[in-house]
């Protein structure tokens, strides 16, 4: 081995893998997949530290749901931890909001093997891997951790890399947003230490927090639902003292989720075509190769004269069906929220209808000024310089609204 390799401290990165996640919501065998597809990039990963022989497996925080884990699991995870001991290689585990530490849940009852260094308090701890680094590390012992852990953070050491684990939000993060605030803390806090790399659970989107700072959010193991998209995995990082440490991303989730929006075809068609013409568009979109189990949300946009129709769930999970077939893929979910039947305005203009009353009185408020003023609500107050200007350009486009929602069928006036 190189003695550039033999001075790095190697690690694999894990956060928020959730096993039995329950996916509330979700056909059964949708559930299954996703359940299996956890433990299989687990698995994955632990395959993976030994392949790469690590220094340590880093785990930051929500390893498993902690009322949800079952017998099955939590002697999968006992398993593989076992495997880990048999190469040799120790687990630093810091527990998170899902995975609390205190005595009475699970993270702590658990019988871990004598590889598995479980940090299940608040209160930061710093231990040696091995003769290669450092490790300081805190978790969360109930489930509501609100105080700044990461400002007990000591000083890091200088004479090998020292790195740094903790489940927190920091509140600059991207998709920060999405997560309850749980042990917050800010760049500040990060920073003050010096260690040479934050491994941080928490937040699900992979990141570098800071271009100054080498501070990385994993996101999560295995995307858990249409908002978690693209590839999951883990992060391989060598660590040398004084040098900024660039972690490897390695994809080790079988299941991928993609959203893409696909415009409707607007000609009148049968659900066949409609369902080909669908397809052909979301082909384009949906990425390719990896081998990946995906799960892909169909959004439909524009027009189609089969939107009436598209509003009946046993249509849409017809459409569905034909769409796995079509794409072959594992899951397809429509959304049609954005679709609209295509209305010729022109043809109800001037015409003895509802809408053509409707659109009459939306071109004549258009300049005349006492119309606007008797359509306005009265208790509409407006706080802008010239609001009669403002209420019309609310009113741009009313037409097309009004016309989609008063032609209920298709007819000439």
């Amino acid at each position: 081995m190189a003695e550039s390799l033999k001075n790095r401290l190697r690690l694999l990165h894990l956060a928020d893998v959730h096993l039995d996640t329950p996916f509330y919501g979700r056909e059964e065998s949708v559930r299954n997949k996703l359940r299996a597809g956890a433990r299989q990039a687990f698995t994955s990963a632990v395959d993976l530290a030994v392949d790469r022989r690590v220094h340590g497996l880093l785990i930051a925080g929500d390893l498993f749901d902690n009322d949800l884990l079952t017998f099955a699991t939590e002697k999968f995870l006992l398993g593989e931890m076992v495997r880990l001991l048999e190469a040799g290689i120790p687990v630093f585990y810091a527990t998170g909001n899902h995975d609390p530490g205190r005595a009475n849940y699970r993270a702590h009852q658990l019988e871990w093997p004598e590889n598995v260094r479980l940090f299940r308090s608040g209160s930061p701890e710093t231990v040696r891997i091995g003769d290669a680094g450092y490790l300081t590390a805190a978790g969360h012992s109930t489930r509501g951790e609100a105080g700044n852990i990461a400002s007990g953070y000591g000083m890091a050491r200088e004479d090998r890399p020292h790195v740094a684990m903790l489940h927190t939000q920091v509140m600059s993060a991207a998709g920060a947003e999405r997560h309850e605030r749980y042990a917050p803390c800010s760049y500040e806090d990060l920073a003050r230490p010096g260690f040479d790399y934050w491994a941080l659970g928490h937040v699900h989107v992979r990141q570098r927090l800071f271009d100054d700072l080498p501070a990385w959010y994993l996101g999560n193991l295995q995307g858990r639902n249409p908002r978690e998209t693209g590839q999951k995995g883990a992060l391989y990082v060598e660590i040398e003292k004084g040098s900024v440490p660039e972690p490897e991303f390695v994809p080790l989730a079988p299941v991928l989720w993609e959203t893409i929006e696909v415009e409707s075809p607007p000609e009148p068609v049968t659900l066949d075509d409609f369902a080909e013409a669908v397809a052909s568009r979301a082909a384009a979109k949906i990425q390719v190769g990896g081998g990946f189990e995906r799960f892909i949300r169909l959004d439909l946009l524009g027009k189609s004269a089969l939107a009436r129709e598209l509003g009946s769930e046993e249509n849409i999970r017809e459409l569905e069906r034909d769409l796995e077939e079509k794409l072959d893929v594992s899951r397809v979910e429509v959304r049609p929220r954005r679709v609209s039947r295509p209305v010729d305005v022109q043809a109800y203009r001037g015409s003895v209808t509802v809408l053509g009353k409707v659109l009459e009185l939306l071109e004549q408020a258009a300049y005349d000024d006492d119309l606007m003023g008797k359509i306005r609500p009265a208790e509409l107050v407006m706080a802008v310089d010239d609001e009669l200007s403002y209420l019309r350009g609310l009113l741009e486009g009313a037409g097309l609204m009004a016309a989609e929602s008063l032609v209920t069928e298709e007819r000439n006036p």
